[in-house]
């Protein structure tokens, strides 16, 4: 008897079909934030952001408002994206596109969050960009496993992707496309992303909070 190999997944070995959710991903995590915290630095840096502060608007309605508008600058990216891949790229859904789903529209939220985050954090518009570069580049491609696994990356840099969901929604786009593994496999993934997001949010408010004007 002699021992065989065989590959579970991305059996013809192609890179089209390994690279091509990495690249999806890096695409949703680079452009939406990068808008997002142009937008928001800007009126920090022009000072229209006193408008705001002098109006009836709370915090979280113009966090929200904020984000959801390149929440659908993100999806709409991501339809555009999604056409490449199924046509290019050569994928298709493995299994239950439901995680993919509602992961794509969790992950918009946490970019979208991010770029507000920094864009409130950073009143200066050419900090915040290398800010949003400098964190869509390290954390997503380089330290999310899209161009090596996250388990060749030195020790002391394991922790990195942690601090993005960028690394989890690859898995979940992997999943989707390639494995099949569906809900089992990945809610705790689509879950982390959320919380991300949260967090991105939570930060952003709390810059943010005393913004109102109380008469």
């Amino acid at each position: 008897m002699k021992a065989a190999i065989r590959l579970w997944y991305n059996p013809g070995l192609s890179s089209k079909k390994f690279y091509g959710p990495g690249v999806f991903v890096l695409g949703l995590s680079m452009f939406p934030p990068l808008l997002a915290a142009l937008a928001m630095a800007k009126e920090g840096e022009q000072k229209t952001i006193l408008q705001v502060y002098v109006s009836s608007i709370s915090a979280h309605e113009f966090l929200l408002g904020k984000i959801i508008a390149f929440m659908a600058v993100a999806l709409a990216e991501c339809l555009v994206m999604s056409s490449l891949l199924f046509t290019y790229f050569g994928l298709s859904f493995a299994g239950d596109p439901t995680p993919f789903l509602i992961a794509t529209i969790l992950y918009a939220f946490c970019v979208a969050s991010f770029g507000t985050m920094v864009g409130v954090t950073i009143p200066n518009q050419a900090a915040a960009l290398q800010a949003v570069a400098l964190g869509g580049f390290l954390l997503v491609f380089l330290l999310s496993g899209l161009m090596f696994p996250i388990e060749n990356i030195p020790a002391g840099s394991v922790g990195f992707p942690i601090l993005s969901g960028g690394g989890y929604y690859i898995e979940i786009v992997r999943d989707a496309l390639l494995q099949g593994g569906g809900w089992p496999a990945v809610w705790f993934k689509v879950l982390i992303v959320g919380t991300i997001g949260a967090i991105f949010y939570g930060i952003g408010w709390r810059g943010m909070r005393r913004m109102q004007v109380k008469a």
